[in-house]
């Protein structure tokens, strides 16, 4: 089919960056073409809710190649006859059918615009199949970015796996590409040589053989991100193990290479721990109905929902600094981070990509909690948070423009989003009211979306008060709040630069050992002091530079 422009067709569609949000002062990414096609909810895409999605792929390792179709069955949101899926341009569509008839569709980049010969009435089941094949984008620095890892294992063997969060489940498979657009249930059948094992999501559901290939049946029984769905190929075994919760046995299958067989028996079972700790402070596992397992991959790993993926190498000590760090030889540090996901990410989805620190900046703090609750000890958090404070950049947002696929997937998403986190934590002061923040936030948003605002309207409820000026510096502004302060004998000067007008945050100073709580603005404040007294900005506490100035 040829190509067409969807401003031809789509007349609502209006590609223009004269209208930003908030924000747009600052180096954010240009919006690219495919970006706006693809980042938008238009009325081609909002028109229809998936509710199931069939995928089938059949995988020639030697050509890295793939052939396949996915049916997609879903419900109609309004009358339609036309809808938008998604699928990368470089993967070939053979055709698209409903009810054994062949659709029309056009394509432009990523975009595939879908026309049915009749209307489908609002509030209708139907389905559609798209057939297609094509070599799939390669992972140039997985999981960063993602693709396709063709490995192989140390014996010389294919080993194969898929990464591509923010660059969308269309580099591989099509499908509403939006982080919203979430299956209710997915199958997953892989087809692969016989002497291989494919992995997938969820429940393993059936294994058949025929002319030397084996066919995999896997099953998602909840909704999953589209970018989370996944699939792994080597010379995999199972490591069984078992999860009580509730006094209920739940299978816990990982899948390893198999000579690692052995040491995944004796390492993945800390998982159990990890797994104790995220439901502790931030509400029940939601996916056991699916499973939870560890995959063994080339590559570092990922979140995939109900099938963790894994590339650590088996060492307590992969990530850590040095022997002085106070968890070295404790916990492998993936996969504390890993599992979190299946609760910030894959149970409270950001509702759009540029809110993602709602993924990773909290499952970073979380991290940090989780080494505080493990010692009890809140200097060993503070002290993981320090480690990782060198690696901010402050260069652009961590929330930045809504609708534009813009996946705010740079460091200062994961860092500063942390320390964002520790301190709104410090800010509020009280440990009772902030752990039911998010543990709140979590459970009632379990299994939903959620962005920037309703997590401030959270903290609002619980505070009794309006938290908004904190996100609107430290979340939609690259700048570090400074304190300015300078003493003389009789008196300390202090005042906020490179803040917002209505920024108002109060900051604990140490003065003579004792904390004291200031709240500082744009313009001098002072108190009184004895001679020479000893003051310190407690920056372990808040995410602000201290800049001591000469006396004015």
């Amino acid at each position: 089919m040829k190509k067409i422009i969807f401003s031809l067709i789509i007349s609502s569609l209006i590609f223009s960056q004269d209208n930003r949000p908030h924000g747009s002062q600052y180096n954010l990414p240009e919006l690219t073409r495919n970006n706006y096609l693809i980042g938008n909810l238009n009325q081609n895409r909002s028109s229809y809710k998936v509710s199931f999605y069939d995928i089938n792929i059949d995988f020639d390792l030697d050509n890295k190649f793939i052939n396949g179709f996915v049916k997609i069955k879903a419900k109609s949101l309004k009358d339609l006859n036309r809808l938008q899926v998604d699928l990368a341009e470089n993967l070939s569509i053979i055709k698209i059918t409903h009810e054994n008839k062949d659709l029309y569709f056009e394509r432009e980049l990523d975009a595939v615009l879908v026309e049915f010969p009749y209307e489908i009435p609002k509030d209708n089941i139907f389905e559609f199949s798209i057939f297609y094949k094509g070599s799939p984008q390669n992972a140039d620095n997985p999981p960063w970015a993602g693709g396709f890892t063709w490995a192989k294992d140390k014996d010389g063997r294919d080993w194969v796996a898929v990464s591509c969060e923010g660059e969308g489940a269309r580099i591989w498979w099509p499908n509403k590409d939006h982080i919203t657009a979430e299956g209710d249930s997915v199958r997953m059948t892989y087809t692969v040589p016989s002497d291989m094992v494919a992995v997938g999501n969820g429940k393993l559901i059936s294994v058949k053989n025929k002319n030397n290939r084996t066919t995999y049946e896997w099953f998602v029984t909840n909704p999953i991100n589209n970018y989370n769905i996944s699939v792994q190929i080597g010379n995999y075994v199972a490591v069984q193990d078992t999860f009580i919760k509730d006094n209920k046995v739940h299978l816990m299958n990982h899948y390893v290479l198999d000579y690692n067989t052995e040491l995944a028996k004796n390492y993945f079972p800390m998982s159990k721990e990890v797994i104790r700790f995220y439901e502790k402070y931030f509400g029940d596992y939601q996916w056991y109905d699916d499973g939870y397992k560890l995959i063994e991959v080339p590559y570092l790993g990922m979140e995939h929902q109900s099938a963790v993926t894994y590339g650590n190498g088996f060492s307590i000590y992969n990530g850590v600094r040095s022997k002085s760090w106070p968890m070295y030889g404790v916990m492998d540090p993936l996969i504390i981070h890993e599992t979190g996901h299946e609760w910030f990410g894959n149970s409270v989805t950001a509702s759009d990509p540029t809110h993602i620190w709602i993924h990773e900046g909290l499952q970073v703090y979380s991290e940090a909690i989780y080494f505080e609750d493990k010692f009890k000890s809140y200097e060993i958090g503070v002290h993981y948070l320090n480690s990782i404070k060198g690696r901010i950049v402050n260069e652009i947002p961590i929330v930045g423009n809504e609708n534009e696929n813009h996946w705010a997937l740079h460091g200062d998403t994961y860092m500063k989003g942390a320390w964002v986190m520790h301190t709104l934590r410090s800010v509020i002061d009280d440990d009772e009211k902030w752990f039911l923040i998010l543990k709140e936030f979590m459970t009632e948003n379990a299994k939903g979306f959620a962005d920037t605002k309703d997590f401030f309207r959270k903290v609002n409820d619980i505070m009794g008060e309006d938290y908004w000026y904190f996100a609107e510096q430290y979340f939609y502004t690259p700048n570090q709040p400074q304190l300015e302060y300078y003493q003389t004998d009789s008196k300390f000067f202090y005042r906020w630069n490179n803040v917002n007008d209505n920024f108002i945050m109060p900051v604990d100073l140490l003065i003579n050992g004792k904390e004291v709580r200031v709240s500082p603005a744009k313009t001098y404040k002072s108190f009184e002091i004895s001679k020479h007294s000893q003051i310190e900005v407690m920056d372990w506490k808040f995410y602000v530079q201290p800049e001591k100035i000469k006396s004015k």
